[in-house]
């Protein structure tokens, strides 16, 4: 599946597809929550969500988490719209 981002850029994405469950957890740190947050939202233990952002960053081939949440966000797996912000 390409993305309007990789599309423009003429490029397939070189990393392996997310799970769901890493999906939501880089979503969740999007929104400013923390490991614990997190595992309460999605009713997992702190160590799940830490494998699975682990897991995100490294088949993103991002260098921390931050760089791993931009990345989702230019390929548009996780939504970037604040939701703070007034519609």
């Amino acid at each position: 599946m390409k993305t309007d981002t990789m599309r423009a850029i003429g490029q397939e994405p070189s990393f392996s597809a997310l799970t769901d469950r890493e999906i939501r957890c880089l979503q969740l740190v999007a929104e400013g929550k923390r490991s614990e947050e997190a595992a309460n939202v999605l009713v997992l233990s702190r160590e799940e969500v830490n494998q699975a952002l682990v897991s995100a960053q490294k088949k993103l081939e991002a260098s921390n988490l931050m760089h791993a949440v931009s990345l989702a966000m230019l390929i548009g797996v996780i939504d970037h719209t604040d939701p703070h912000q007034p519609k």
